[in-house]
């Protein structure tokens, strides 16, 4: 690239191009040069020139409210600052705009059907599902302009729970005994490891008897039997009343004496007169036993891994 200038009034004698001097107040018209003094001396740190109306522009730097970006807005029209924080405004607004809630819920249809079955020969079936719709009211708020009609909030009918709530709860006290001689298997009896609880002796004999024991009122028993006993006995399932051990009321073995594996449950009335008393030197439970009442003869026998005492609330 070349410069050429021309010798005349006011330059002669320059022969460096620093020593040319520019007017830039001078509106040089079609020679493609315009305020760039004005807008020089009008700018400051960070501020950006784009292309105006014919002339050169200059754009002001903004910090915002948050991380800015440019944007340029089409032909025609100057660029602007934006930040974060409104394009996320704008964009939620707009999402809010498009979306329509459609709060409708279809009535569920239940029809009753008559059942063939060889006795009776035929009944008919009820009803056995139903959903009440949620209601939804309107309420008049009165405000600065004036009374508008709002939507009331959806209004869902609480639930209706049926049966009961059961917590189950580490035994308090675990014990086997043998012949009078009682062992204190509490901490085998919270844990999961298998045949670590002694629920019989390997021979049986009557009175032997395992204990479950909890601090508070219970309701029923839920045991691992990890090996299931073989062999002839009977269990007598007894608590404590204050003064002696009396056959627990409404009982129902799931465990069939101890010769059934797995989690069995075994379910009972809880007494009114049930008492604490002390087991294997541990005081103040409530305690259950099975106790073998009657004995013949042994093959296997039954051991656990896990105890639970549930309390029905």
């Amino acid at each position: 690239m070349s410069l050429l200038i021309k010798i005349g009034a006011g330059i002669a004698g320059i022969t460096k191009l620093s020593e040319l001097e520019i007017d830039a107040d001078k509106d040089w018209q079609a020679k493609g040069i315009t305020n760039l003094k004005a807008i020089a001396e009008a700018m400051q740190h960070g501020d950006i020139v784009y292309r105006g109306v014919g002339v050169l522009e200059k754009l002001t730097a903004d910090a915002g409210k948050g991380y800015n970006f440019l944007r340029s807005r089409g032909p025609g029209l100057p660029p602007v600052w934006q930040d974060i924080e409104s394009l996320i405004q704008y964009m939620t607004a707009a999402i809010n705009r498009a979306i329509a809630v459609d709060l409708s819920m279809p009535t569920l249809a239940v029809s009753q059907a008559v059942q063939q079955a060889s006795s009776p020969p035929g009944r008919t079936g009820a009803a056995s599902a139903g959903i009440t719709l949620p209601g939804v009211s309107l309420a008049m708020a009165t405000g600065p302009g004036g009374g508008v009609t709002a939507v009331g909030p959806l209004a869902v009918p609480a639930p209706s729970v049926s049966g009961v709530l059961s917590s189950g709860n580490p035994l308090g006290g675990a014990v086997a005994d043998d012949g009078g001689s009682q062992t204190d298997e509490t901490a085998a009896a919270n844990n999961d490891i298998a045949n670590d609880m002694t629920l019989l002796p390997a021979v049986p004999a009557v009175d032997d008897a395992y204990y479950f024991g909890l601090g508070t009122l219970w309701n029923y028993l839920r045991l691992n039997v990890s090996t299931s006993g073989v062999g002839v006995w009977t269990l007598a399932w007894e608590y404590w009343n204050g003064s002696t051990w009396s056959s627990l009321p409404g009982l129902n073995d799931g465990t069939s004496a101890l010769t059934l594996s797995g989690w069995r449950e075994v379910n009972f009335t809880r007494p009114a007169d049930w008492a604490v008393t002390t087991v294997g030197g541990i005081a103040d439970l409530y305690w259950i036993r099975a106790r073998v009442s009657s004995y013949d003869s042994a093959i296997a026998q039954p051991k656990g891994s896990r105890a639970f005492c549930f309390v029905t609330h």
